[in-house]
């Protein structure tokens, strides 16, 4: 057998999905076996499991979608009961729009990338958070040359998260749908789009990609054979680094029916099962279907020997640092302060001015009072990031309104970010940064949670946590504790069970995202510890605080 990792799969499959997918007819292995729960008359296709092992996928032509019977496909899921049922899916609203919407992976557990065909945030994968049991737009992935023409689109993320192929027609390919891969560079932006040859793409058809947690192994869809009965389900092998030499394509002979076949994943390790869509008996619609998954040696060419460059790429799998998308979460609680963003979301508009001679930017330690270098970035409105070699180009960027702070930075120094729209009033462009010291107290703005709870209240305070995970990138001996408070309303005891949690959900964010959770410690303070009058709402907001100190 060939030695492929699912360690992003489900823990709870050695039991559960068990439950759920074995049947007392134990000839499954050689059995399709339709999911009856999951197919409705309309077009089921493009399963993806969530890391709590809710299957989430699209549904086409649905009375219920947002578009009615004219939508391509809404967003559904299905969980399981404590028998390891799958129960009737449900559509989800939120992720889900008038055109074909496709779930391409989930990084995180409260974190999903979405493909739109169409709707209000335009056409694109976009970054949904999930905030209690909702989902909230966060932002549209930057992928320069990513223009899928025409209503098919289908691709998953790798089990890295660093990853995505996918499957779309644009101009520049073999045909119709060829796929592609596309590499993560920071958090929100993406590599272009890098066509995978023609080894895989062809004349017709390359839909449906799943890229195995190996990075070896691709399974895609085509209708290539021209068989006359549709598409049929082929695994491939890479080859070499280049992600454009791959073995010559086989057809799986078990998950293969006389319908159109796609969607292949691997969805139950311990059983070795796989789950996929065919149009068998289902009027040209897609119905999900069982069957045992497919690994035998024999599918492939003796003579595709695995390279040297493969070999280790499996063994060490990709690391891509993240980078920060907003700094407005680290302010000193001495004396830096910081204006308030004004954030919008219009997209760039009208010619970039010609630089402008301006005030230099000088920029100082705080206690020294030295000079020290630094680094401007501004901060797009799309999370995108612009390193500025030349200052004097701050003005005329900014006056294209695609921006919306600007970020002074110096390694081991606590960033400073100060809000577009405030910018040209500042009159004085000198700053002072704070050393990032034991003994630094640091208050992270913009974390909203709901009322009474430890949920994330909106978008923007995953765009605070994202900077406070670069932070900890950029300085990876220090060690932080989280001091959660509250104001002094309500219950002493409840506000400080409260505190403690909010402290906690922040830990958990940045661990479940490679910090080591040996670096960081939390207080709950509820309302013990108030640096603002109680009395006033103004007061009582600023009370109303998680404070990072640095402890080593």
């Amino acid at each position: 057998m060939i030695n492929i990792s699912y360690s992003y799969l489900i823990s709870k499959a050695r039991g559960v999905l068990s439950l759920a997918f074995l049947f007392s007819n134990l000839a499954i292995a050689q059995e399709l076996e339709h999911l009856k729960v999951l197919n409705s008359p309309y077009d089921e296709k493009h399963p993806v499991l969530a890391p709590d092992g809710t299957l989430f996928f699209s549904v086409g032509f649905h009375p219920d979608n947002v578009g009615g019977f004219k939508d391509y496909g809404d967003i559904w899921m299905s969980a399981q009961n404590p028998l390891g049922e799958w129960t009737r899916p449900t559509r989800v609203n939120a992720l889900s729009t008038e055109g074909n919407d496709v779930i391409v992976g989930f990084p995180d557990a409260i974190t999903v990338y979405v493909y739109h065909s169409e709707g209000t945030y335009g056409r694109g994968i976009h970054q949904y958070a999930r905030f209690g049991s909702s989902w909230n737009h966060v932002r549209r992935l930057s992928i320069e040359n990513f223009r899928p023409e025409g209503n098919y689109f289908s691709g998953r993320l790798d089990a890295t998260g660093t990853k995505m192929v996918l499957s779309f027609q644009q101009q520049g390919g073999y045909g119709n749908e060829d796929i592609y891969i596309i590499r993560k560079i920071r958090e929100g932006v993406w590599t272009n789009p890098m066509n995978l040859g023609d080894e895989i793409n062809t004349f017709a058809q390359e839909q449906g990609p799943y890229l195995a947690a190996n990075q070896e192994y691709l399974f895609f869809s085509s209708n290539k054979s021209g068989n006359g009965r549709g598409k049929d389900i082929y695994v491939t092998q890479r080859m070499d680094s280049t992600w454009t030499e791959w073995s010559t394509p086989r057809a799986l002979s078990k998950a293969s029916t006389q319908g159109s076949d796609l969607y292949y994943l691997p969805i139950d390790p311990v059983n070795q099962l796989a789950l996929f869509s065919t149009t068998q008996n289902s009027e040209g619609f897609g119905d999900f279907v069982l069957v045992a998954l497919e690994m035998d040696e024999s599918i492939f060419q003796k003579e595709a020997i695995q390279s040297p460059a493969v070999a280790a790429e499996a063994r060490a799998i990709e690391v891509v640092e993240t980078a920060v998308t907003r700094e407005d979460s680290l302010v000193s609680l001495n004396k830096a302060e910081i204006a308030p963003a004004n954030v919008s979301m219009n997209e760039p508009v009208g010619p970039i001015e010609k630089p402008q001679e301006r005030k230099a930017i000088e920029v100082f330690d705080l206690k020294e009072r030295t000079a020290i270098p630094y680094q401007v970035t501004l901060l797009g409105k799309r999370g995108d990031r612009l390193p500025l070699e030349n200052v004097n180009e701050i003005d005329s960027l900014l006056a294209t309104d695609a921006f919306e702070g600007i970020l002074i930075q110096s390694p081991s120094y606590i960033p400073r970010e100060v809000a577009a729209a405030s910018w040209a009033d500042l009159g004085d462009y000198t700053f002072y940064l704070s050393k990032a010291v034991a003994g630094s107290s640091l208050v992270l703005n913009n974390i909203q949670f709901n009322v009474g709870t430890a949920d994330f209240a909106d978008a923007r305070s995953i765009q605070v946590l994202d900077n406070l995970l670069e932070f900890m990138k950029e300085n990876p001996a220090l060690k932080i504790r989280f001091e959660g408070h509250t104001d002094n309303y309500g219950d002493p005891m409840l506000n400080k069970d409260l505190s403690l949690k909010r402290a906690s959900k922040i830990r958990a964010y940045l661990t479940l995202h490679g910090v080591e959770f040996e670096r960081i410690r939390i207080s709950g303070w509820g309302g013990t510890r108030p640096i603002a009058d109680n009395s006033t709402e103004e007061g009582r907001q600023l009370n109303r605080r998680v404070e990072m100190l640095i402890e080593q």
